[in-house]
């Protein structure tokens, strides 16, 4: 299979729902579109909420490549943290009912290596 290689970029929030379906038939996962859609809408939130402060006028950008096996995603967003986020291994009982602040274990969860570089934040997923 021909690797697929694709960029958006969003201002916001408003139009994701539209841009994960595009980028999920534009590299024929359709079977996978909740897994799929799960992992970019929590991202994108996490990019546009923390990243971008919830600004607009700043852009969320989205870099993707499938080679039919390796799915990879990057996000990126306008922040400028230098603090190294860690994403726990499992989550405290007291925490499970809580709302926020899971996000990122559930990437961890859905796929198989969640990193991030500054504002860059690099989802793999493995198809086997």
């Amino acid at each position: 299979m021909k690797t697929v290689e694709g960029k958006c970029i969003l201002y916001g929030l408003k139009s994701y729902d539209a841009v994960i379906n595009k980028i999920v038939e534009e590299l024929g996962l359709m079977e996978s579109l909740f897994d799929i859609k799960l992992i970019l809408t929590e991202a994108l939130t996490n990019a546009y909420k923390h990243g971008n402060n919830e600004d607009r006028n700043k852009p969320i950008i989205v870099n993707y490549s499938f080679d039919g096996i390796n799915l990879t995603f990057e996000i990126v967003d306008c922040g400028v943290s230098e603090e190294i986020l860690s994403i726990p291994e499992e989550l405290k009982d007291e925490d499970i009912l809580k709302e926020g602040g899971k996000g990122l274990f559930l990437l961890k969860c859905l796929c198989d290596k969640v990193e991030f570089f500054k504002n860059t934040l690099v989802i793999k997923k493995v198809f086997a």
